[in-house]
């Protein structure tokens, strides 16, 4: 629980905004807003890395401002996506995230290929994020499209029932009770705010994961239960799967996604699993002994993203 809190409380250097927005139009035809941070000495061909935020989360959260300015030290151009409904995304997509989006990032991926066909891509995801990073590259298998050669998932649930259930034990309901006023706030905003915001109506708003998913996110998606959505939408089943290099970042002491869920999954030999002793949940806070500040994960991910053109 100390470095999840410490993660939230400890934002660390925030770099001044600089990105240039671009909109993204989905293959259902919704829309989302990326933030596009490209280092003053990038050319072209050079290196991009796609950033995916947490549930709650968006382009502006801590660590995805730190992540993106320490790749961009490395002239790495980054585009940090603000999914369905979060940061900028949430006055112009008429429609929600849900925890395994994979044609959403497939689009933003389209998108940033167009822009720049001559780049490597790296994708990197965060929590839900993480999930839909490796659900992604799961689907594609042997067919996964040449320029992107590198993915990285921090903390992702990639069990989303697990994950549900989890957040239900006695001890980690303060996350649950988190998480859903923010939800709660979120779509009654969206709800006054978004002309022809896809909707069930639900009111009043559950105060439970379970029961917003059963009675809204899987509506809303086409799914017949919340059950059905979570068994489609995990990337657990997927992972033997993956044909491209893919680290999973995770702690053994994350309250939110619990490692044992982990365990005897079957992996492709593409896939690197690193544990950490403790890390909490997208927090990985150190003494600060071998790397300029305390955030160990924001360096891990800038030394593995910079190394792969490195050995290349």
């Amino acid at each position: 629980m100390t470095q999840t809190l410490g993660a939230l409380l400890f934002r660390g250097r925030q770099s001044k905004y600089g990105a240039v927005k671009h909109v993204v139009d989905l293959f259902d035809g919704d829309r989302i807003v990326i933030h596009d941070d490209k280092p003053a000495k990038w050319i072209t061909g050079d290196r991009i890395a796609i950033q995916l935020h947490g549930l709650l989360s968006n382009h502006r959260s801590p660590y995805m401002v730190r992540v993106s300015d320490k790749l961009r030290r490395n002239s790495i151009r980054t585009i940090r996506v603000d999914l369905r409904g979060f940061g900028d995304s949430a006055l112009i997509s008429r429609s929600h995230i849900n925890g395994g989006c994979s044609p959403d990032l497939e689009s933003v991926i389209d998108y940033v290929h167009r822009i720049s066909p001559l780049s490597k891509i790296s994708l990197i995801g965060f929590s839900i994020g993480g999930n839909i990073v490796l659900k992604t590259v799961g689907q594609w298998g042997d067919q996964f499209p040449r320029y992107v050669d590198s993915a990285i998932a921090v903390s992702p649930p990639i069990d989303l029932n697990y994950t549900m259930w989890n957040l239900r034990r006695f001890g980690n309901r303060i996350y649950e009770a988190y998480m859903m006023a923010r939800l709660k706030r979120s779509l009654t905003y969206r709800r006054k705010h978004v002309a022809g915001l896809v909707d069930t109506g639900i009111t009043p708003i559950p105060d439970r994961l379970l029961a917003f998913d059963e009675e809204f996110t899987a509506p809303i998606w086409g799914f017949q239960s919340a059950a059905q959505y979570y068994e489609k939408c995990s990337s657990v089943r997927l992972l033997g799967d993956i044909k491209i290099p893919t680290i999973i970042l995770s702690s053994r002491d994350d309250p939110v996604v619990p490692f044992d869920m982990l365990n005897n999954v079957l992996m492709s030999n593409h896939v690197d699993l690193i544990s950490t002793r403790t890390g909490g949940h997208l927090g990985f806070l150190s003494r600060g002994v071998r790397d300029p500040d305390r955030f160990w994960m924001d360096w891990r991910i800038s030394q593995w993203i910079s190394a792969i053109d490195a050995v290349a």
